[in-house]
């Protein structure tokens, strides 16, 4: 019985976690830093290549350039520890992507994995969006 009891317990805590991660990755955030081990470490992105991801409480991805004007939209759903973004081409092909993300302090770290050629972007919150 106790076994039981602490498998459900565990399984309520992970499951809160999870949702709680999800709803801090929703808000806009601006790319600020990069790193990359072909590139020698950490870099700073220059203000024409940022952008801003925002991820909306309605499951909507949207970037934009730093003057507003969208670059792209999709759908996405998130997990406790990784995004899958994903939509429709005009010609009905349909395609997704998926990589891990976590939280350094108030930063969102995106990896984008090639294997051993990998890079992480960096993400600073500028707009918070309460979740209904």
């Amino acid at each position: 019985m106790k076994t039981i009891f602490f498998m459900i317990l565990v399984s309520i805590v992970f499951l809160s976690c999870e949702k709680e991660n999800v709803d801090v990755l929703i808000g806009k955030w601006r790319l600020v830093k990069g790193y990359a081990i072909m590139a020698g470490g950490y870099y700073d992105i220059p203000d024409e290549y940022q952008r801003f991801e925002e991820y909306t409480d309605n499951n909507m991805r949207i970037q934009s350039d730093l003057s507003g004007n969208e670059i792209s939209r999709c759908n996405y759903s998130a997990t406790n520890t990784a995004v899958t973004i994903f939509g429709k081409e005009n010609n009905g092909e349909e395609w997704s992507s998926t990589y891990k993300y976590w939280f350094q302090h108030d930063t969102l770290v995106i990896k984008h994995d090639g294997g051993w050629e990998y890079y992480n972007e960096y993400f600073i919150r500028v707009k918070t969006i309460h979740v209904k």
